[in-house]
């Protein structure tokens, strides 16, 4: 069993300078992050996530926090060819 933090679905097109989508935590009416423990069998591969920010990147965001700090993320489709075929 895996532990799983959900985010949003992406919308119908990609962000058209980069051709990636945008995704952010799934949250619960309440703000709580929507998570589930699910099979590791359902899990088919991994993705690559680019967090979201402006001219410069927050000093406060390291390696070690970016995912908690980072409300908001791009999904790479050119980690690898599946990658490319499966998003898009």
């Amino acid at each position: 069993l895996v532990y799983v933090e959900w985010f949003t679905a992406f919308k119908r097109q990609p962000e058209p300078n980069h051709l990636m989508y945008k995704i952010s935590r799934a949250e619960n009416r309440s703000g709580d992050r929507m998570a589930s423990i699910i099979p590791i069998d359902n899990i088919r591969r991994s993705v690559h996530l680019f967090p979201k920010f402006g001219r410069v990147a927050p000093r406060e965001w390291s390696s070690s926090n970016v995912l908690e700090k980072c409300p908001t993320f791009f999904v790479s489709c050119f980690t690898d060819r599946h990658s490319y075929v499966t998003i898009y």
